[in-house]
């Protein structure tokens, strides 16, 4: 299964004023600096240690590949980590071939792609998902102190989710609507934030589902992320989260805050397969397709 994740990224000055990425402190194009920074990455390995405690590296498995027409730059990223038993087996005898010790580097290489549009403060960073190899804050970390050790040191690269409408439009019009929150923030004291309240509404197979559903969809199309919500019967509130499944999948959805969506995208039946592997070429041409439809 090949799944995509895809993210936003801006650059931002020390006053927090997000840059056109081609033209950014007065001549700097950020392809050319990502360029340089894969070629960085190409020959030197990033290490780290996650929350787990557990060591991590990135670098890239093979030579970036970079497309001056379509503003992208594409290749494989290697992950590892440690921390983990396990054993190499024969496919044919299961008789074990090699041991995985938990200080052994567990690698894996993955697909990415990075876009600089001309003439926009947004760019685009897409990577394949791998269970255990989530590398969107290394990446972001590895980026900027990389700007650093160039001298450029008064902007910050910074990545966020980014909701594309080819995932939200399937899940709103096909999904079904299992449960949402109301979320209040509770009134501020002696300027205290005192947390928030959340009332937490699950859905049966009854048609109200549906009507819900469509209710909150429109919710969904015309809030903005600073004004509150109202809601049926109920006073305005702060945020509302609905969770929706499409063939087999859980998505949840913010009324509000729609960069916390998480959009990873199964384009396994999108892609053309050689030797059971997908194909760099279909993997850009996907990439690039699910981009242009982006929010």
């Amino acid at each position: 299964m090949y799944n995509l994740t895809f993210y936003k990224f801006t650059l931002t000055n020390k006053a927090g004023d997000q840059q056109v990425l081609n033209l950014f402190n007065e001549k700097e194009d950020l392809l050319e600096i990502m360029n340089d920074f894969c070629s960085h990455m190409c020959a030197n390995i990033n290490s780290y240690r996650d929350v787990q405690g557990k060591y991590r590296t990135l670098s890239l498995a093979n030579k970036q590949v970079k497309d001056d027409v379509k503003r992208i730059i594409t290749g494989y990223l290697a992950s590892a980590h440690t921390g983990e038993y396990g054993k190499i087996q024969d496919g044919k005898t299961s008789n074990t071939k090699y041991d995985i010790l938990k200080a052994d580097l567990i690698s894996k290489d993955f697909f990415y792609l990075i876009h600089v549009p001309k003439n926009s403060k947004h760019g685009f960073l897409i990577f394949q998902k791998k269970e255990n190899h989530g590398v969107k804050v290394a990446f972001e970390s590895a980026f900027n102190t990389f700007m650093r050790s160039k001298g450029i040191s008064s902007y910050y690269f910074k990545v966020k989710h980014a909701p594309v409408r080819y995932l939200i439009n399937n899940f709103l019009k096909f999904g079904k609507l299992r449960e949402f929150r109301l979320i209040s923030n509770a009134e501020q004291s002696l300027n205290m934030s005192l947390g928030r309240e959340e009332l937490v509404v699950k859905l049966d197979k009854t048609g109200n589902a549906e009507v819900v559903k469509n209710i909150l969809i429109e919710l969904f199309d015309k809030s903005s992320h600073e004004s509150r919500i109202p809601f049926l019967n109920h006073k305005k509130i702060d945020e509302i989260a609905f969770v929706i499944s499409h063939d087999g999948i859980s998505k949840t959805f913010y009324i509000r805050d729609k960069e916390k969506i998480r959009t990873n995208i199964n384009v396994s039946t999108l892609l053309d397969y050689e030797d059971g592997e997908a194909t760099l070429e279909s993997l850009v041409r996907v990439s690039l397709g699910i981009i242009n439809s982006a929010a």
